[in-house]
C-alpha cells in the first residue's frame, strides 16, 4: 500500500454515513414531507430500523417488526404527553 492510500477496514468509510444521510434527506421529503420535533426520535428509529433490515425479504422484515412490537402497548396519554418539544403540526 502507498503511503498516501487511505486503508478502508472492513468496507467502514465515510460513503456509508453520507449514502445513510441522503437517503434519510429523501425520506423526509418524499414520505413524511414535515416532520414534528416532538416526534423527531420515532422517525429516526423508523428509519434507522429500515435501513437496518434493508438487504432482506419482506417476511423477514415483517418477523423484525413484530420481534420489535413484541411486549410494547403504547397508552394513547404516552403519545400524546408533552415532551417539552413544539409538535409544529399546525404552525
Amino acid at each position: 500500500m502507498a503511503d498516501n492510500a487511505i486503508e478502508v477496514r472492513r468496507c467502514v468509510h465515510t460513503n456509508g454515513v453520507e449514502s445513510t444521510g441522503s437517503i434519510l434527506k429523501r425520506t423526509i421529503n418524499g414520505t413524511y414531507h414535515k416532520m414534528s420535533p416532538k416526534h423527531l426520535d420515532r422517525y429516526a428509529r423508523g428509519f434507522a430500523g429500515k435501513h437496518n433490515c434493508r438487504g432482506t425479504d419482506v417476511p423477514g422484515r415483517m418477523r423484525h417488526v413484530v420481534a420489535g412490537l413484541r411486549g410494547w402497548t403504547p397508552t394513547r396519554a404516552e403519545l400524546v404527553a408533552p415532551n417539552g418539544l413544539p409538535v409544529g403540526a399546525r404552525s
